[in-house]
């Protein structure tokens, strides 16, 4: 009996180790038909999802069974994911992309594959941001060398084109993320601005389309308009400008999806809502009880609070003047949902903390567009209070607000955290040479570069003037220099344009560990301690800092 025992359990363990190597062979190919339908365009996504859904549910149905569990899990949420993506009629957009591919990894990882294998692109990966790739027609060298150099030190993949015909074939076989035209370099300028607006039509979304041009009459204007352009820049051209366009182009549509979250006792009703609001590109998450509120606030930190009203053992005013006895959440909108119909009783609940009130039942479209208006609102009010008018980084106090939180945090989970503050050079020459609007040019540059280059999970604010101050979670001190290293290399390539002029900036910076303080301002004069020491060194390179003997043992320099 135990001769047979041992012999049934050795006979699983093989089998279990087949499925193991016949699982490694094909996640593979699932990574591949994935990567395949996040590519495909509106007439082929139906087709590739319906092939997904069958190779996904066959794998949720066998994984359990030989002890990957997760994997079965996953498989399953991916195959139910998809089946609803075919109930929709458009196009499936970034943030459903996003979410499959991050379920995929994960499945990964519970199969014991390497953390390295990405879906997004088969490029290296620098952050969460994905590269652009922009398609570029100008046959006057002065100009398209400048666009491309400046382009490439930001990460874009530029293709360059001499025949117009064939960057239309291009963009119609593989759609770009930006069309960039020399407006002077067609034969005919009508009716190129025409193909262009006849490439738009089989897309699901409309490419991006810059022109440049010697021409600045209106009604150039107006035919450019017409044929869907979103950027006319007039020669001679400062290709910082462009870039800066490009980058508030590419920030609203990686915009992260508005956050909502849902209070109510009623699952079922709460869960219909979170459904239709998730299908309109937010994102949802349920609480059905009360007083888990400020627990649900600071995992998910929401655009918007959707609040029941009539709730056991807690209404939602209550609740509502709860949340706003904290600064902290002062700002985020609450709508009241209520089949409430009396008006006295409706403004008797707005005066206590809340902001509208939409009455049940309601459609989904208005709730959708309710909820996405105030979440709007909410946000650009945020930014505006919190951001740089100039940069859009944070500014002085809020940075170092986030510092606080972040120094702090990494001491509880005992992580390592650099602080690193950044100067322009010589930034007082450009303003008395090129003038004051073309210094914010370049400043504005200097911040695009930090934000296009650094990771989501990093900090960045305008500190003052030309300085920056940049904090890397998780980062030790080595690996922040040479992060902070090859941003400063990156910006003394671009090229900077005034009065037919061009020239090149430079920064300086000072690197400290955060992990020797909690205190926000000792961290912040030991950067900048290191950053005098750059510019007293000569500029453009980047020194750690380092502690007096007294202290701790000096710490090693790295220059650039």
């Amino acid at each position: 009996m135990d001769g047979t025992a041992a012999k049934l359990e050795q006979q699983l363990a093989e089998l279990n180790q087949q499925y193991l190597r016949r699982l490694q062979q094909e996640l593979p190919q699932l990574q591949w038909l994935l990567l395949q339908f996040v590519q495909a365009g509106p007439l082929e996504w139906r087709e590739q999802a319906s092939v997904l859904i069958l190779r996904f549910h066959t794998l949720a149905g066998s994984a359990g069974t030989f002890g990957l569990a997760n994997v079965g899990t996953i498989a399953k949420s991916i195959e139910l994911q998809l089946k609803a993506l075919l109930t929709q009629q458009q196009l499936p957009g970034r943030d459903e992309h996003a979410l499959l591919q991050q379920q995929f990894v994960d499945m990964q990882h519970a199969a014991g594959q390497p953390s390295e294998q990405q879906l997004s692109s088969s490029r290296p990966k620098k952050s969460e941001k994905q590269d652009a790739r922009i398609l570029l027609l100008c046959d006057d060298p002065l100009i398209s060398q400048p666009i491309g150099q400046t382009l490439k030190t930001f990460g874009h993949q530029v293709e360059r084109f001499s025949d117009f015909s064939q960057l239309l074939s291009s963009a119609a076989l593989d759609a770009p993320d930006v069309i960039i035209v020399d407006l002077d370099a067609l034969d005919d300028r009508a009716q190129g601005l025409e193909a262009l607006s006849r490439l738009q039509c089989p897309q699901a979304q409309p490419i991006p389309i810059f022109v440049l041009s010697s021409e600045e009459e209106f009604s150039h204007y107006l035919q450019a308009v017409r044929a869907g352009v979103l950027g006319y820049f007039v020669k001679p051209l400062n290709p910082a400008t462009l870039e800066a366009r490009l980058q508030r182009l590419l920030s609203v549509r990686e915009r992260d999806a508005f956050r909502v979250l849902i209070v109510d006792d009623d699952i079922l009703l709460a869960q219909h809502y979170a459904l239709v609001l998730q299908n309109a590109g937010l994102r949802a998450e349920i609480l059905t009880n009360p007083a888990e509120v400020f627990q649900g606030l600071r995992r998910f930190h929401p655009d918007v609070i959707l609040l029941d009203v009539n709730m056991p053992e807690c209404s939602g005013p209550e609740l509502a003047q709860a949340i706003r006895l904290q600064d902290e959440w002062l700002g985020v909108p609450i709508i009241y949902l209520s089949s409430e119909t009396d008006s006295d009783r409706q403004m008797a609940s707005l005066i206590k903390a809340g902001d509208d009130f939409l009455t049940k039942p309601i459609s989904d479209n208005a709730l959708v567009v309710a909820i996405f208006a105030r979440a709007q609102r909410a946000r650009q009010l945020a930014e505006v209070m919190t951001k740089d008018s100039l940069t859009g980084l944070l500014q002085h106090a809020h940075i170092k607000e986030r510092l606080g939180a972040e120094l702090e945090r990494a001491a509880r989970l005992q992580e390592s955290v650099s602080v690193a503050m950044l100067d322009i050079d010589h930034f007082k020459k450009v303003n008395d040479l090129y003038g004051h609007l073309t210094g914010d040019q370049v400043i504005s540059s200097l911040a695009n570069l930090l934000r296009q280059q650094l990771r989501k999970t990093d900090l960045i604010g305008r500190y003052g003037g030309e300085e920056f101050l940049i904090v890397l979670p998780e980062c030790q001190l080595d690996k922040a220099c040479q992060v902070v290293n090859q941003l400063r290399e990156a910006f003394a390539r671009i090229p900077f344009v005034s009065n037919g002029q061009t020239f090149h900036c430079s920064f300086s910076a000072g690197i400290t560990s955060g992990s020797d303080s909690q205190q926000v301002d000792i961290v912040v004069d030991h950067a900048d301690q290191a950053l005098y020491q750059a510019k007293g060194a000569g500029r453009n390179q980047v020194i750690l800092y380092q502690a007096p003997p007294e202290d701790v043992p000096a710490q090693s320099s790295l220059q650039g």
